[in-house]
């Protein structure tokens, strides 16, 4: 029992240092809440900035799917044009591509799997 008291004050001891501690902290917040001035930008300044964002993302999506459309069209127009021009020249090209799909995944794998 008298083990009981001895922890108990030391317990006590350690409540004291930890409600003095919190009462520092609350102190220290409190003034630096009424030191330092909080400056909030009105409403108006966010819409500006979302505004110009929504902008901006929407003519780079533009741009970008402009250069696709005609990426993908010169592709498939060079592709077709050699497959009923020079059909041997197609087959080797889809030949050349293949062997360069298997060979790139290989790396890869390779490298993913080295941690490299």
């Amino acid at each position: 029992m008298a083990n009981r008291k001895v922890l108990q004050l030391e317990h006590d001891h350690q409540d004291e240092n930890y409600l003095s501690a919190v009462k520092k902290i609350e102190d220290g917040l409190e003034s630096l809440e009424e030191n330092v001035p909080v400056y909030t930008p009105d409403l108006q300044f966010f819409e500006n900035l979302v505004a110009e964002q929504k902008q901006s993302m929407k003519r780079n999506l533009i741009r970008d799917l402009a250069i696709f459309t005609v990426a993908a069209l010169l592709i498939v127009t060079s592709l077709l044009f050699m497959l009923y021009q020079v059909p041997a020249v197609f087959f080797i090209l889809q030949g050349i591509v293949t062997v360069f799909i298997m060979a790139y995944s290989t790396v890869s794998f390779v490298k993913q799997v080295n941690g490299t």
